[in-house]
């Protein structure tokens, strides 16, 4: 006890430290799940197309981009949820949970 208690200057401000580290990192994968401003793009690119302010061939370019980059959200939710599972698997004795995110995510 009386350790612990003369270790708190040392151990304190470490335990702070991994908090913040911490909710940066919670909050980085928040927004790198996040697909609505992406899908929001989308729209936004096609209403520019449809009122004249951007050539079609600008816009297959761009659409492509935000496609490519719903397709690295998609993959990355699937490798978090794969993580997720393996260490709950070992829980759960073994048991495998499946999730579709399936096309139709993609507008």
């Amino acid at each position: 006890m009386l350790l612990k208690l003369l270790g708190l200057p040392l151990s304190l401000p470490a335990a702070g430290m991994r908090f913040c580290f911490n909710q940066i990192i919670q909050a980085v994968d928040a927004e790198l799940l996040d697909d609505a401003p992406v899908k929001e793009a989308l729209l936004l690119l096609q209403l520019q197309l449809e009122e004249g302010e951007i050539e079609e061939d600008e816009f297959q370019e761009r659409e492509a981009e935000l496609f490519q980059r719903l397709r690295e959200i998609r993959a990355y939710r699937e490798a978090r949820l794969r993580e997720q599972v393996a260490e709950q698997g070992e829980d759960l004795g073994g048991v495998v949970v499946q999730m579709d995110l399936g096309e139709d995510d993609f507008g």
